[in-house]
């Protein structure tokens, strides 16, 4: 049998207090509290939604099939056979539907075998029965459902498929149910109550339903679980809707129910299965009905739909279970102030710059960790100003004395020297670099605001290729080669996200939360952005390459503060700023991806 000694290398120890530093999984005795207890990593006890890759094609009454990382979108409006192909990252457009429609039924286990089934074309305006199976890269026409209809649901694989509910000639709602075994249809028992436009999760064996429409009674929250007989009546949704979608492959005690309508209203409204109970829990980001859907109740795909207009969006759900990141307080800075430039790593920060006094103050900081200690000041006091590189080798540039000014300085661990200047002039923006010999300007207040992005080599500014979005106030991470703008502002706050590759700047998907004079740390595959404007944002984000997700807010909302941009998305630092509408801070605010909390063993 493994013991403690045998895994660990140590004894349990007694302590007196708990120890200032556990280790994740520590375990030891406090003789105080006559306790024994251990260090435990936080994880979420709900899930939430991060934004995907945006489809080619914006529609709304479409199908979906597959998981997150393997799904497939097919048909919706107007009465389209286009499908598309995701692989967690991106969409791709493969071969049509034979049948172009909407609001047809889908169900799959990936996006290289996939069933689509029932559905409506016009003209002339028709229920349909066709069926088309997905072999990866054609669909094929296959035996017909029994009974035609549209607003039908069903989940399963290709070759073992339940369809149920929907819509019927002329116009009424259905309760059949018919069960596909790879090569026909064959009704079985129907659902209690007849309705159309319902969610689905599970299999032929374990099959849930639930929203709805029944005219003229209206949207439903009924529930009714399949046995591979009967349909029983379980527990309601908390949000009575139609037009939702639903994952949870392969059973019918874990689901996701997400966005739908009762119109005019839309829901971003996310509710979890337990096999028993619907629980409200983290609500899509934007309210969305009329979607398509894929994977499980732990990681689930929303794509398409309609918003008040047809969507392209993708949204991915994480469940619970994921490490918390936090922010902790840090040493306080010894100034305070705003619009400072930011530099280096969450061990090794500099500020410098920043308002007031009236056109700002020479004022430089460096952090090592624990304490802020002053250094050898600014040539040039300024506000606005942006800085890139590590503690012992920054580079400084743009800013706003009495005029906004093209200054370039160059930090070497002790002093600063001017070099030569960005060939634009500009203020309120950010940069990306890894030294004092490389860097990349983008953005900024001329005024009103540019997309001039230049390259510094160590002794002079090029210009190179502009940003596709003019803005000043964006956050920035990564390198000269390799960097990240996300938000700012040109006639509003924007939520606008750029990626750098060393000659263009390519549109990526949009931060959850438009803002400006926010911070960033971290590279332009894994990056954080957090604080800004307008008001006073605690807001952070985390980018994985592909999306945004809100994680655990700052302490102290505030915008104007110095970022750690050669910092990591899981060890970053946040100073200084501006909190209130009259006062600047002084506060440090250090962030750890995973976050620990200390429990006591219960021996009852």
């Amino acid at each position: 049998m493994a013991t403690y000694l045998g895994t660990h290398g140590s004894k349990i120890q007694n302590y007196t207090t708990d120890p200032d530093n556990p280790n994740t999984g520590e375990v030891w005795y406090n003789e105080t509290a006559n306790t024994l207890k251990f260090q435990q990593q936080n994880v979420t006890t709900s899930g939430s939604w991060r934004t995907g890759g945006t489809m080619n094609t914006a529609r709304r009454d479409l199908a979906g099939a597959g998981i997150q990382t393997s799904a497939l979108a097919f048909g919706g409006t107007p009465y389209s056979a286009i499908t598309e192909s995701y692989d967690g990252t991106s969409w791709t457009e493969v071969n049509d539907l034979s049948t172009g429609r909407v609001l047809l039924g889908g169900s799959g286990a990936s996006n290289t075998a996939a069933l689509a089934f029932g559905g409506f074309t016009h003209p002339p305006s028709t229920h349909r029965n066709e069926t088309e199976l997905w072999n990866g890269s054609n669909w094929t026409e296959v035996n017909n459902l029994n009974t035609a209809r549209y607003r039908v649901a069903g989940s399963g694989t290709s070759t073992s498929t339940l369809a149920f509910g929907g819509n019927l000639p002329p116009n009424n709602v259905s309760g059949v149910t018919e069960e596909w075994n790879g090569t026909n249809w064959t009704e079985v028992n129907d659902l209690n109550t007849a309705r159309e436009g319902m969610a689905a999760s599970g299999s032929t064996e374990a099959m849930l339903g639930f929203g709805g429409y029944v005219d003229p009674a209206g949207n439903k929250a009924l529930t009714e679980s399949f046995n591979g007989t009967n349909w029983t009546e379980v527990n309601d949704l908390n949000t009575a809707r139609f037009a939702l979608g639903g994952s949870g492959q392969g059973t019918n005690t874990s689901a996701l129910g997400f966005g739908g309508t009762t119109p005019p209203t839309i829901y971003a409204n996310t509710e979890l299965w337990n096999g028993t109970n619907w629980t409200e829990t983290t609500d899509l980001n934007t309210a969305t009905a009329k979607l398509g859907a894929g994977g499980t109740a732990t990681n689930a795909l929303a794509f398409g739909g309609e918003t008040g207009s047809d969507t392209a969006a993708t949204e991915e759900w994480i469940g619970a279970g994921q490490p918390v990141g936090a922010w902790a307080t840090g040493g306080n800075a010894n100034t305070a102030r705003r619009d400072v430039g930011g530099s280096g790593t969450q061990t090794a920060a500099l500020i410098t710059g920043g308002a007031p006094p009236p056109s700002g103050t020479n004022s430089t900081e460096t952090y090592n960790g624990t304490n802020w200690t002053e250094v050898n000041n600014l040539t040039t006091s300024r506000s606005g100003l942006a800085a890139v590189g590590t503690q012992p080798s920054t580079i400084a540039f743009g800013g706003y004395t009495t005029t906004y000014v093209a200054l370039t300085e160059s930090w070497n661990g002790t002093n600063w020297t001017e070099v030569n200047d960005l060939n634009t002039v500009r203020a309120f923006f950010q940069g990306a670099g890894a030294s004092n010999t490389s860097a990349l300007a983008f953005g900024g207040n001329v005024p009103p605001h540019t997309a001039n992005t230049e390259l510094w080599n160590g002794t002079n500014w090029t210009e190179v290729n502009n940003l596709n979005t003019s803005r000043y106030g964006s956050a920035g991470n990564g390198i000269a080669t390799a960097a990240l703008a996300s938000g700012g502002y040109n006639t509003t706050a924007l939520a606008n996200t750029e990626s750098w590759n060393g000659t263009n700047w390519t549109e990526k998907h949009d931060l959850n939360t438009a803002r400006y004079t926010a911070a960033g740390s971290g590279t332009y595959t894994a990056a954080l952005v957090f604080g800004g404007a307008p008001g006073f944002l605690a807001k952070t984000e985390d980018w994985n390459g592909v999306s945004w997700a809100e994680v655990a807010d700052l302490s102290t909302a505030r915008y104007g503060g110095g970022g750690s941009p050669a910092g990591t998305s899981s060890a970053a630092l946040y100073a200084v700023g501006r909190y209130n509408p009259t006062t600047d801070t002084t506060a440090t605010e250090e962030w750890s991806s995973t976050s620990t909390s200390i429990k006591t063993v219960d021996t009852d």
